[in-house]
């Protein structure tokens, strides 16, 4: 298992306004978002999710997300080195069910850890950072023990089309995905389309999915041999100079640079 570039990262934020993320990212450690206070809509591949004060969010590493928040949150960073071999069950759990609603008394122990993983990024005394594994060790194992049912709430009609659009993009990447193609396929119109997908994710529609489609080209950028002009229209560009200018803009690297720097 290869080291993480850096060692597990705690941070509070507190924003008095409304924050929209400019584009979707991701990180390289794992991440539990706990929500304080406020509203927040997390858009993660190809899943949307609304957090509610005391819930948490698991975004997994490498995976491209973004959410429009009016929040203070917890956001926890974190690796399979952080956790250790033994427990990484716990982080397997959570890629199964990245929503985590913890009730009861169980949330207050939720919040006591947290509040003890804080107070060691603030003394910043001897072995803090073992002390911050240890508790986030504790925290996944509370999450599997006690994770309450899934939230009986049904999501709204749009919610769900809109999360059906971006899982059978994110299947069908190398596929024609023309605004008119996909309003067909989903029996709406072209407008109602584009609108809801940047009302309920914050990204444009267009924008998703030459991002899903740079997410497949790096993978085979860097596990394959097959040349700039193959990878893109195996991702669905039509136009390899397109590609490169759209994996540059997403990715800030060519793509030819990119798969030397990563092979």
């Amino acid at each position: 298992m290869p080291a993480s570039k850096n060692p597990m990262i705690y941070e509070k934020v507190k924003h008095p306004f409304m924050v929209d993320m400019p584009y979707m990212h991701y990180h390289d450690k794992h991440e539990l978002y706990y929500l304080v206070e406020g509203s927040t809509k997390y858009f993660i591949e190809d899943e949307l999710f609304t957090i509610k004060p005391g819930e948490m969010i698991f975004i997994p590493k490498n995976v491209y997300h973004k959410t429009t928040s009016d929040a203070e949150r917890v956001l926890l960073f974190f690796d399979e080195n952080d956790v250790g071999e033994n427990l990484l069950k716990y982080i397997d759990e959570l890629f199964e069910n990245k929503h985590i609603i913890i009730k009861g008394k169980y949330h207050n122990k939720v919040t006591e850890l947290l509040y003890k993983i804080e107070k060691e990024e603030n003394d910043k005394k001897i072995g803090y950072r073992d002390m911050q594994n240890l508790y986030t060790r504790e925290l996944l194992i509370l999450i599997s023990r006690h994770r309450a049912e899934e939230s009986s709430e049904k999501e709204t009609p749009s919610h769900q089309l809109i999360q059906d659009v971006a899982k059978y993009i994110s299947s069908n990447y190398a596929e024609d995905l023309s605004l008119k193609v996909l309003s067909e396929h989903f029996a709406i119109t072209p407008n109602y389309l584009s609108k809801q997908f940047k009302k309920l994710t914050s990204v444009g529609l267009s924008d998703y999915i030459n991002i899903t489609r740079v997410a497949a080209a790096e993978k085979l950028l860097v596990t394959t041999n097959l040349s700039i002009t193959e990878i893109a229209f195996l991702c669905g560009f039509n136009d390899s100079n397109y590609f490169a200018a759209v994996f540059k803009k997403i990715k800030g690297i060519t793509p030819k640079k990119y798969s030397l720097v990563n092979k």
